[in-house]
């Protein structure tokens, strides 16, 4: 294992990078290099993200949340990074699209080439390592609207040859005004102190196991 780690995630209302930042300076203070790069709604950053997925030993992938999904954004960068090209081609048979991409769709690979494209991924001990990590609001059940995100970020990027060692979800603000109601209360300051603490831990819990692992072998 090396030290150098890539921290990808979208954020819309800042929730989701404060986190990010967090994992940066809690990667730099043990010794990473630590690159770090927000995913906005814009072809270039889908089509051609400005790193080599391959250079990194660590990626952290992040998203706030939408109808308890990750943002589009973030689907669609990983989703090319495991295919190797435009995203759309995996959006086809779901009758989808992604509007700020206006480039010609490219020519879809005949079947049996597309079907040669898919093979069994087994991750190992020895596999490159990640955690995924979502804000939301939870206005109704709390924790458990951030598993569905959670578990597919995981997926995006098992797909990409990193093994998830972690998930990390806090609350984010959602709107300007009180909320008694919602599971977990008032949060119009999360995440706070106490939050991006927990992120800190988080990061250094997953470091230590790590450095546990390489040095038992």
């Amino acid at each position: 294992m090396g030290n150098k780690c890539l921290i990808v995630y979208s954020s819309m209302s800042g929730n989701t990078e404060k986190v990010a930042l967090r994992f940066k300076s809690t990667f730099e203070k043990n010794g990473w290099e630590c690159d770090i790069f927000k995913i906005r709604k814009r072809a270039e950053d889908i089509l051609n993200p400005p790193f080599d997925i391959n250079s990194y030993d660590f990626i952290c992938a992040g998203s706030g949340i939408r109808a308890h999904l990750p943002y589009n954004e973030i689907l669609n960068m990983l989703r090319g990074l495991r295919l190797g090209m435009d995203p759309r081609v995996a959006l086809v048979g779901r009758d989808e699209t992604i509007p700020y991409i206006t480039e010609p769709m490219p020519k879809l690979p005949p079947l049996r080439e597309a079907l040669n494209f898919h093979k069994k991924i087994v991750l190992g001990p020895d596999s490159k390592k990640g955690v995924v990590f979502v804000t939301y609001a939870g206005c109704e059940f709390g924790p458990k609207e951030a598993e569905p995100s959670l578990q597919l970020l995981d997926l995006e990027i098992a797909h990409i040859h990193f093994k998830c060692i972690g998930h990390f979800c806090c609350p984010g603000k959602y709107i300007n005004y009180p909320t008694p109601r919602w599971y977990h209360g008032d949060i119009r300051d999360r995440p706070n102190k106490r939050d991006l603490l927990k992120a800190e831990m988080f990061i250094e819990e997953k470091l230590a196991e790590i450095a546990d692992r390489t040095a038992s072998q």
